[in-house]
């Protein structure tokens, strides 16, 4: 991994306005740039101590469960000062629950992140891993490692945070 990835996801987003949203932002074919990021927050000193390291790298929109996905690259940490002004920023994100994990470049870390109107409503560390057992996933003369194996764990740990911030912050509209 050459980055912290963070995966965000925006609940209860309408179609119509998922499609006002890619209109207004440019999301096609922004992939990856930091144009939208710094339309979302456009005051610098409002991104926390990544000022200038953020890039946005993947958008999409699913009509099934109405919600907004798009990931965010940083140098290493989790952008989260950013995602607190962007939550209150846009009247897309208004009163929106807005979750982020974001998994460290060296996947020894996962944080979860839940926010709304500029509120940080969670920020912990949902998954850790020690540098030396993370490296031996890697190793293919480990055999009792598996590269899937640790991706199925920080996956794991994102989808329990996940669920556990749906139901305690949305509750039965999700």
């Amino acid at each position: 991994m050459e980055s912290a990835k963070s995966f965000i996801k925006v609940y209860n987003i309408s179609p119509e306005a998922a499609e006002d949203f890619e209109y207004d932002y440019s999301t096609d074919g922004c992939e990856p740039c930091s144009e939208i990021v710094t339309l979302l927050v456009p005051n610098h000193n409002d991104w926390g101590e990544l000022a200038w390291g953020i890039e946005f790298d993947h958008y999409e929109y699913n009509p099934h469960n109405q919600a907004i996905h798009f990931v965010l690259n940083t140098k290493w940490d989790s952008p989260v000062e950013w995602l607190r002004n962007a939550s209150s920023g846009t009247h897309y994100f208004n009163n929106k629950l807005i979750t982020m994990a974001t998994i460290q470049k060296d996947e020894t870390c996962v944080t979860g992140v839940a926010v709304m109107d500029g509120e940080v409503l969670q920020k912990k560390n949902i998954w850790d891993m020690d540098p030396g057992d993370v490296s031996k996933h890697y190793d293919d003369e480990e055999s009792d490692y598996d590269v899937d194996e640790l991706d199925n764990k920080i996956w794991d740990s994102i989808g329990q945070f996940l669920l556990v911030c749906e139901k305690f912050y949305l509750g039965d509209s999700q």
